[in-house]
């Protein structure tokens, strides 16, 4: 046959043919140069006029790996929008996973069909009729207005992928001439592939953070669109002569049910275990309908779909290595990506950020890997990316429970990545010269196919495994960030496994192809020298930097905060008013907080501690915990009838978790009396302490593993179950325990789902209030609800929000992920921080609230079982608080909002008037803010020190927590006559004094001016 009678002919690197099989090319017009035979067929591989970026072979080039960036993109990009999907048309957590199922199901299940089409509808009429099917699905996906819909534009979205990816493979293989040329368009049309998948990330980050979920998919149409015009008018409509055929219908729809099964199966094996009903069923039916498409193709199709008898062992085994290395390769991406936000905290939009390097390194090295291949072959290409994705995969798994993303994720990824971009090309290239003549649709169809049946398996197979060691850890009592690492870490040793096994198989199947791999082996010997080279590099450089941690929890700048000649060890945070303080209508009483870190925004401004404020908003009293904790809610209490104060101390990790946690109580000498631990596996959260007698009533939480597979989580879960909880301070014994789990339904919750090990907050108790009618009433930010409940029988007596509500909401009156609820014994009144904010969406962002935060008042109508808006304070229309907050009604009438997650506390007046906004430094926040009568009668002296500049001497002075100084008196040596006097200005005072004095002792005087501190004598300092 001669050159100009084939079409889609795949051929070796040697550039012979492999097969000789008659094809159409439909509107196609051979150049006048070519010879054109009596069979009207046209050239096989034309070489069109022009060799410049307007050339068509050129633009068939970008078209087609446009398609194919499109088709992987829209693969993982939804992933983060889903948190704002579930918000915006109310999915349930268990349908929430189909936005994603629907497109891979359609997806895998069609691409050998897609394939097939190509070859005998034609390349071009396939292809456009895909782009135009996805940009109106994308568009109708991006307007739904319904859950419904949008799974549905989802499935037949991948529908159209499936006939994309296929065809736009074809497309490459028949348009451009064996050897470099094709090598080097099939090196960047494999590189969408890696690129697509990193780029999936770091766009539905951006897109959602900036835009909206809905431009996620309404990006698609115009790309989509432009690409299907273009594609009509340069890519040639081969196709194979069906003339006088039938097509294989029973073969088609065997094959393509058969795979949406299996598939199917595979999906609900990772969510509802492996010999669960839901899965296995439909994996046996499956793989029951696959063995009847062998049978039907083997037997009894007089032109089967897939010719097994034809299918060359090269493409069988170039399969099978694409098989093996893409279970390994999808479940990379989605594995670091989590770690990245579940563990290390970072946002999705950094998530991808982190994944930009790989996606360059993949688009670089798959440019060369066409050249790579001309002169070295296949399997030395092959087999040396393989390598290299193998010992990436191992680099990853030195990663640790907090650390460096560059060290621990971005430089292991560039070699993997490195690898990727070796791999992907070769063994596509490997794939589609292994095939007969006319049959570049089905070479390309198997290859993707291979590629996503891989992935999927893959990722089923290594997130349960991985979740079930997580899972395992957590309910041993371990850490979650340590356990959700331990298992992304058996993860990646089990990719690395799957990347070694490719690289043998294909050092041992894959044939010598072509002169350049037919060569002696010295040829070679550059190519494993520079793979060597690369892979040592990377493990020198893991080796010497690796085993580094993240800063401590409590690590903190000293930006924006006090410094003190009396208290060097001190550095409260700088608190400032953002308007005119009415100093004279504020509220009696200190302001009570603690400096508290943003979650997502480390380090904080300043050490983290409980801390006093005056209302100058100076400091009074200051307590650092150690840089390993965090403190938080500081509140006053009565313990055996005396003032105390009390604060939580402990670890919360940058996703929200509380690993360790403790209540400190102080008496008014500021002396520890009591420290409070949780005790049978449950851990103390800061978000309450309410102490009657001598018992505390706290909120706690446990994490267990469970099966979550009926809420849409994953079969070998773990939940954060809560309670409320009382101890005996005395004897720090466990008198009762009312768990969460034991009386609300988790259908109730509206956290979203994790479909891994990361722990489900379901309840998140946040609130305990203490009317003393025999109840307690408790407040839970994921259900939006508040419970009464009866403490002799742990009954529930009334709902008030949530699903099963027994109140009606009257107008303004909803709530959202609220806080800090409180009841009034005998007034019809609940108060309450009303978040109305927001879903987590991972690493510090959350789903766009639908309405402000707002502190809330409401009027409860036990009769009428009616709630009504009775009052709110608000920031603004715009301003939301993401977590966090408290509203303190005042002894004066006035109202007291701690924002929480937003640096602000804010004191209103009755009527509503700002009469103070304080800020935080930078992204610091508090838990909540109260203001309270406090007497400090520190036992401890007060603390001074003397400078000496330019010729003057100064005496400064303070007293951490001392509340009834007035004024400062400064002696001279131990107790000499009095130097000078001086009112107390903030929490240190300076004091200039005459420079004929070295040694100094300072009084603190009471407002009668009476003696009630003496400090310690000292001497000039400097």
């Amino acid at each position: 046959m001669e050159a100009s009678e084939t079409s889609s002919a795949p051929r070796d690197t040697d550039g012979s043919a492999v097969g000789g099989a008659a094809v159409v090319d439909g509107d196609a017009r051979p150049p006048a140069s070519a010879h054109t035979p009596a069979t009207g067929g046209p050239q096989a591989h034309p070489s069109p006029p022009g060799s410049g970026l307007g050339s068509r072979s050129a633009w068939i080039l970008v078209v087609c790996c446009v398609a194919q960036f499109m088709v992987i993109l829209d693969l993982s990009i939804v992933n983060v929008a889903l948190p704002s999907i579930q918000s915006s048309l109310n999915f349930s957590s268990a349908d929430l996973q189909w936005v994603v199922d629907a497109y891979a199901i359609a997806f895998a299940g069609f691409l050998m069909l897609g394939g097939r089409a190509a070859d005998r509808l034609g390349q071009r009429r396939v292809f456009v009729a895909a782009l135009v099917l996805f940009s109106l699905t994308s568009l109708v996906g991006g307007l739904s207005t319904t859950s419904e819909m949008l799974v549905i534009a989802r499935g037949v979205q991948g529908f159209s992928c499936a006939f994309m990816a296929a065809s736009s493979l074809a497309i490459i293989t028949s348009s451009f001439p064996p050897g470099p040329q094709l090598h080097r368009a099939i090196g960047l049309w494999a590189a969408m592939n890696g690129a697509g998948g990193a780029a999936g990330v770091l766009f539905g980050g951006i897109i959602t953070e900036t835009l909206s979920w809905r431009w996620v998919l309404l990006i698609n149409p115009p790309i989509g669109l432009v690409t299907a015009l273009i594609a009509y008018a340069v890519v040639v409509d081969r196709r194979r002569d069906v003339a006088g055929r039938n097509f294989d219908v029973a073969g088609a729809v065997t094959l393509t049910v058969g795979q949406m099964v299996l598939v199917y199966g595979v999906v609900q094996a990772g969510l509802r275990s492996w010999h669960a009903g839901q899965a296995l069923i439909p994996i046996l039916v499956g793989l029951a309908l696959l063995g009847l498409f062998n049978l039907i193709e083997t037997r009894w199709a007089s032109d089967p779909l897939i010719p097994f008898k034809d299918l060359t062992k090269p493409l069988n085994v170039a399969n099978g290595i694409v098989l093996l290395f893409s279970a390994a390769l999808f479940p990379m991406w989605f594995l670091s990506s989590l770690y990245l936000q579940q563990v290390l905290g970072l946002s999705p939009l950094h998530a991808g950020l982190c994944f930009l390097p790989m996606a360059l390194t993949i688009m670089f090295v798959a440019r060369s890997a066409g050249k790579l291949v001309s002169r070295f072959g296949v399997r030395a290409v092959l087999g040396g990316g393989l390598t290299m994705m193998a010992f990436g995969m191992l680099l990853f798994t030195k990663i640790a429970a907090s650390g460096s993303p560059i060290l621990y994720v971005v430089l292991p990824g560039i070699l993997t990545a490195a690898g990727i971009g070796m791999s992907i090309v070769p063994s596509t290239i490997a794939a589609t010269q292994g095939a007969r003549e006319g049959q570049a649709g089905l070479a390309s169809g198997l290859v993707n196919t291979s590629r996503q049946v891989g992935g999927g398996l893959g990722l089923a197979v290594l997130i349960t495994l991985a979740t079930s060691v997580t899972s395992h850890l957590i309910g041993q009592g371990h850490g979650v960030p340590q356990a959700l690492t331990d298992g992304f870490r058996l993860g990646y040793f089990i990719g690395a496994g799957l990347c070694a096994a490719a690289a043998l198989v294909t050092f041992a199947l894959v044939p010598k192809v072509g002169a350049a791999a037919r060569g002696p082996i010295t040829k070679r010997i550059p190519i494993a020298i520079g793979v060597t080279g690369v892979v040592a590099a990377f493990v020198l450089v893991a080796f010497v930097f690796g085993g580094s941690h993240g800063a401590p929890i409590g690590a903190y700048t000293t930006d924006n905060t006090y410094s003190y000649v009396t208290e060097p060890g001190l550095r409260p945070p700088l608190i400032r008013a953002d308007i005119k303080t009415a100093s004279s209508k504020l509220a009696p009483g200190y302001i009570l907080m603690t400096n508290f870190y943003d979650l997502s925004h480390p380090p904080i401004s300043g050490q983290s501690g409980p801390l006093i404020l005056d209302n100058n908003l100076q400091p009074v009293w200051f307590k650092p915990v150690p840089v390993q904790s965090v403190a938080g809610n500081l509140s006053l209490q009565v313990y055996n009838g005396k003032p105390v104060l009390a604060w939580w101390q402990g670890v919360v990790t940058n996703t929200g978790a509380t690993e360790q946690g403790e209540y400190v109580i102080v008496d008014q000498h500021y002396r520890t009396i009591a420290t409070l631990k949780a005790t049978d596996g449950w851990v103390l959260t800061l978000h309450e302490i309410v102490i009657r007698g001598h018992d505390a009533w706290v909120t706690a939480n446990k994490n267990i593993p469970m099966n979550l597979s009926r809420y849409g989580g994953a079969y070998n879960g773990a939940l954060i179950d809560s309670a409320v909880q009382e101890y005996d301070l005395t004897t720090g014994e466990l008198v009762r325990s009312w768990d969460a789990l034991d009386h609300i339904p988790l259908s109730d919750s509206r956290a979203t789902l994790p479909t891994n090990g990361f722990p489900w907050d379901a309840y998140h108790v946040n609130a305990i209030d203490l009317p003393g009618d025999g109840s307690f009433v408790v407040s839970m930010r994921d259900t939006w609800a508040v419970y009464k409940v009866n403490i002799a029988t742990g009954k529930i007596e009334w709902t008030l929000g949530g699903p099963h509500s027994s109140f009606k909401i009257g107008p303004g009156a909803d709530f959202q992920w609220q806080h800090d609820v409180v009841t009034y014994p005998g007034r019809p009144l609940i108060t309450m921080f009303d978040d109305h904010c927001c879903q987590i969406t991972g690493g510090g962002t959350y789903v766009s609230p639908t309405g402000p935060s707002r502190g809330l008042v409401l009027k409860l109508d036990q009769n009428a079982h009616t709630a009504k808006l009775a009052g709110q304070y608000s920031h603004g229309s715009k301003f939301d608080s993401d977590y966090m907050g408290s509203l303190e009604p005042l002894d004066n009438g006035n109202e007291l909002v701690g924002w929480g997650s937003s640096p602000f506390i804010t004191e209103y007046s009755a009527s509503g008037d700002m009469l103070l906004d304080a800020r935080l430094p930078g992204s610091d926040i508090t838990y909540r803010a109260e203001v309270e009568p406090w007497v400090g009668l520190p036992l401890y002296p007060p603390a001074a020190a003397a400078r000496r500049k330019d010729g003057k001497t100064t005496v400064y002075t303070s007293w951490n927590g001392a509340t009834e100084v007035a004024s400062w008196k400064v002696l001279s040596g131990a107790g000499g006559h009095t130097i000078a006097t001086a009112p107390k200005s903030a929490f240190e005072t300076a004091i200039p004094v005459g420079q004929s004095y070295n040694t100094f002792t300072v009084q603190a005087l009471d407002a009668h001016g009476k003696v009630i501190g003496t400090s310690r004598q000292f001497t000039v300092g400097g």
